[in-house]
């Protein structure tokens, strides 16, 4: 039996289409982190407040993990041969983990953090701004947030 044209055509059109079938990756996962148990890589301490919590996926496959945004910053100062593909922050109201990328970061001394370094995330800028206005709090990208923080040196 000679396949027919038409149907030769519908193989054809099916394959072509089977590329559109593949999932789409939604871009890099954040870790899992163990509260109460994991700790952070900076200082060592326990991480057990996800609000405050942050990581970094390093372009070796490796994640880092921070009790404290500000903490983050200042390691990847201090590292900079730790090479980020992503950095990963939680929402202070939801606690859900979002793209440090994407984010907008308030800073306030009235903030009280982990280790002290005042600094919140937000994945929704009209709440970045509510916070900030409460807390006489500054918003910040990440970029503009990391060119802020100082260097910080741990024993």
């Amino acid at each position: 039996m000679i396949p027919s044209l038409k149907n030769i055509l519908i193989v054809c059109l099916l394959l072509a289409a089977l590329p559109a079938c593949k999932p789409k990756t939604a871009g890099p996962l954040p870790p899992q982190i163990d509260y109460g148990q994991d700790t952070c890589d900076a200082c060592g301490m326990v991480i057990d407040q996800p609000r405050f919590a942050a990581a970094t996926l390093l372009v070796n496959g490796e994640y880092l993990k921070f009790d404290d945004v500000g903490e983050m910053l200042a390691y990847h100062m201090n590292h900079p041969e730790a090479q980020v593909a992503a950095w990963f922050v939680h929402d202070y109201l939801s606690e859900e983990w979002i793209l440090g990328e994407t984010t907008k970061f308030v800073k306030s001394p009235t903030i009280q953090t982990p280790m002290a370094g005042g600094i919140v995330a937000f994945a929704d800028q009209a709440q970045a701004e509510a916070f900030a206005a409460e807390r006489n709090g500054k918003l910040f990208t990440l970029d503009e947030m990391r060119a802020q923080v100082h260097m910080v040196e741990h024993p």
